[in-house]
């Protein structure tokens, strides 16, 4: 089945500077009966991956290096990401397969990579997927994630809160390989989508998706979607049964 690529939403997880992110466009139409944004989330082009298709998807490495650093933070996404996902399941393998630089990963596959600053910006990651052109649901995704943010006191001098950060991170890229966007939007009507300006969450926090940097910076609630991201993960799901 001949998939086609998404364009991939960029992220950013800064350490001391501030980079402007490119968000990408969600204005296409869905097919009728889709749900494709909401307060604080939106899929990531709503004309290309709009659903997962029940069954299992598996996370790959591109290295043995990503596989050893990786590992743990992409269980967690994962296992995250599955509770709110029922009937689609996401498996960590201990498979090295070498990330596709061109077109899509293999079916029902998602690979992580680790590189140094892999869009050449300080501090960004990636994250991106490709649909099936059948259904449009996710064929497969891919994560390249910058070694920078296990440099020592990357995001903070404390060693807590730079692991709390590292987890968000990493969901957030697993949640763009499957299909989510940024929900930045422009909410003080100044015409410009800027760097954090996400609905809030009731208790205040951004939605872990938010760009650049979302999620909330605690033991218990790190590396954990928001109660406004988790629409947005629902909605993949059922909107598959529309496709």
């Amino acid at each position: 089945m001949k998939p086609a690529i998404v364009r991939a939403a960029r992220a950013a997880i800064l350490a001391a500077v501030t980079v402007t992110t490119a968000l990408t466009a969600t204005a296409e139409a869905a097919t009728p009966g889709q749900v494709i944004a909401g307060t604080g989330w939106k899929l990531i082009n709503p004309a290309m991956t709009t659903s997962l298709s029940p069954g299992t998807y598996t996370i790959e490495f591109d290295s043995t290096a990503a596989r050893t650093r990786l590992t743990p933070y992409l269980k967690l996404a994962a296992a995250n990401t599955q509770k709110l996902t029922p009937g689609v399941k996401f498996v960590v393998s201990t498979t090295i397969q070498k990330r596709v630089t061109t077109g899509c990963q293999k079916s029902r596959t998602l690979v992580a990579s680790l590189e140094y600053r892999p869009i050449a910006k300080k501090g960004y990651s990636w994250g991106g997927n490709c649909y099936r052109l059948t259904d449009h649901s996710l064929f497969s995704g891919a994560m390249r994630f910058t070694t920078e943010w296990w440099y020592p006191h990357w995001f903070s001098t404390t060693a807590s809160t730079n692991t709390y950060r590292i987890r968000n991170g990493v969901t957030h890229e697993f949640g763009h390989a499957i299909g989510l966007g940024h929900p930045n939007k422009d909410l003080n009507h100044d015409g410009v989508v800027r760097d954090y300006e996400c609905p809030l969450n009731k208790d205040k926090t951004r939605p872990l998706m938010c760009s650049p940097n979302g999620g909330v910076v605690t033991s218990t609630g790190a590396g954990n979607y928001t109660p406004l991201d988790v629409p947005g993960l629902k909605a993949l799901v059922t909107n598959y049964q529309y496709r």
